[in-house]
């Protein structure tokens, strides 16, 4: 009886491989033989879900967004009050070392978009998304304030302190999840009341 593969979840190895390479050896360490000796494959396994690097690196950032995208679904019917907001926004936060290698990468690939066209894709969407997140939070705090924000500057100003404080959590490690997180409960009270 052949073997019964999990290609999904040989996609997801692939990912985390890439991951780790990332924090490793940063963006340009990431080739089809670097992602195959981290995961401990052949390059031709690699090869079979991935026919290029451009092609490994794309679904890498596709894939991570996916992921988050999940843990904020999941968090999403909690995010009725602050708390809850709070604890939706950490889910992009680089709190522990999962999300700081996830940001990492994120970081690395946001970089490389500028110039791939297909990475650039992906960040648009995901970016979309985020923005969209990012204004469905300040509707929430309107809702809660009883008083009218200015949707658009202060969804700008949520995102670019998520955006600031990914950065600054990644590349800064002094900048706890504690402060991280005492940071954007703070902004986020002041926009309920």
């Amino acid at each position: 009886m052949p073997k019964v593969v999990d290609h999904d979840a040989r996609r997801a190895q692939i990912v985390d491989a890439v991951i780790r390479v990332v924090h490793r050896a940063g963006y340009t360490g990431v080739s089809v033989r670097s992602v195959a000796d981290e995961a401990g494959w052949s390059t031709g396994a690699i090869r079979h879900y991935f026919v290029s690097q451009q092609q490994l690196i794309a679904h890498a950032m596709a894939d991570l967004s996916v992921r988050v995208r999940q843990r904020l679904e999941r968090r999403g019917s909690e995010a009725t009050d602050v708390e809850g907001l709070v604890a939706l926004l950490a889910e992009v936060l680089p709190l522990d070392a999962a999300r700081r290698g996830e940001t990492e990468m994120w970081t690395a690939l946001v970089v490389a978009a500028r110039t791939d066209s297909e990475l650039g894709a992906v960040w648009r969407e995901v970016h979309g998304q985020l923005r969209g997140l990012m204004e469905s939070c300040v509707l929430m705090l309107q809702q809660l304030s009883g008083h009218e924000l200015d949707i658009p500057t202060e969804t700008d100003r949520l995102h670019a302190l998520i955006d600031g404080m990914a950065l600054h959590g990644t590349l800064a490690p002094r900048l706890t999840a504690a402060r991280m997180r005492a940071v954007l409960r703070a902004h986020l009270e002041q926009l309920a009341h």
